[in-house]
């Protein structure tokens, strides 16, 4: 019996895949959802997809009971003051070390039922560079989003990714600044060498600016062809969260995070996507996302801290990344 949904539609494609399923404990062909944190969750995999329209998400989610979830709802927002300590904290704890990052995530939180059908079409129209999502299943709850990051996709035994990071207004004049370069190069570099612990040499692409919406992003094209077989699974939890999501060094960041924050980030930051086989599968960060449930929902949005940080700076980054997705946002209230 299905108890799972998701819908989805990729960069720069107007086909929408919408389809119900059973929840499956596990990396497995079907339409994968993984947590931020895999050291200590595993993903979950929707299998047994069949076509499905809108009135089967909505079904699942008016039986939905949040104490199944593994996460739980973050209880406020986040404030401005506590996202500044957060900040400070972390420039004071990387003590000058420009070779690292954490990065810093705040909630906004608000009683309200979405609709989402309207909002997902409406991140459709938005932002036709992104990969827009939405899944629920028993384990994880309501998300939906409009991802501008994949993870990592293999085709033809060809892995693809990129790394990203920086962020300032779309259309921006200029050179991009120093602390916004530097974010990208850890990234980049973590990357490559993800790769080449596995024996795969990366061929990376000239650096440049690519749009989400209303800020964009510095972006470097990442490809590399397994000379032997790579353990997926081992693979994935070497290699998400990349710094983009996490920082640099990851377990340091990782902890970092795990004290600082006062909420739990959940899915946010880990990927979903679908699976043919391990050999066939396209998965993108989870980022630019909301958790919601029936009266309720939570905008996760975050920056990369380094040493060079400014604690106003980055809180109206955040801004940004959030109003992006709030303002497509449909309310049932609204009808």
């Amino acid at each position: 019996m299905f108890d799972s949904f998701c819908a989805y539609r990729f960069p720069q494609d107007p086909s929408i895949f919408m389809f119900q399923g059973e929840m499956k404990d596990g990396l497995l062909p079907g339409f994968v959802i993984a947590p931020f944190d895999l050291y200590s969750h595993d993903p979950v995999t929707i299998q047994g997809l069949t076509k499905a329209e809108w009135s089967v998400f909505n079904n699942l989610l008016k039986g939905d009971n949040f104490s199944d979830h593994l996460f739980d709802f973050p209880s406020a927002s986040t404030t401005k003051e506590e996202h500044s300590h957060e900040v400070e904290t972390i420039v004071s704890e990387l003590q000058g070390d420009h070779s690292s990052k954490t990065i810093a995530a705040k909630v906004i939180c608000s009683n309200s039922p979405i609709d989402a059908e309207t909002s997902f079409e409406n991140l459709c129209s938005t932002f036709p560079n992104s990969f827009v999502f939405l899944f629920y299943t028993p384990r994880s709850g309501g998300w939906l989003g409009a991802s501008p990051e994949i993870l990592l996709k293999n085709e033809e035994n060809i892995l693809y990714t990129y790394a990203l990071a920086g962020t300032r207004p779309a259309g921006s004049d200029g050179d991009w600044d120093a602390k916004n370069v530097k974010e990208q190069e850890i990234v980049e570099t973590y990357i490559c060498d993800c790769f080449a612990r596995r024996g795969i040499k990366a061929v990376c692409s000239p650096r440049y600016s690519r749009a989400a919406g209303i800020v964009e992003h510095i972006l470097t094209e990442i490809k590399g062809e397994p000379n032997t077989s790579v353990d997926l699974n081992e693979f994935l939890r070497d290699f998400s969260p990349t710094p983009a999501l996490c920082g640099f060094p990851k377990i340091e960041s990782m902890n970092r995070i795990l004290r600082l924050e006062n909420f739990e980030r959940g899915y946010y930051g880990g990927f979903c996507g679908p699976m043919a086989s391990e050999d066939e599968f396209t998965f993108y960060v989870n980022l630019r996302s909301i958790f919601f449930g029936q009266e309720r929902w939570c905008m996760f949005a975050g920056g990369g801290i380094t040493v060079s940080s400014d604690p106003d700076a980055e809180w109206l980054e955040t801004e940004r990344k959030a109003e992006g997705i709030i303002k497509n946002l449909k309310f049932l209230s609204q009808k």
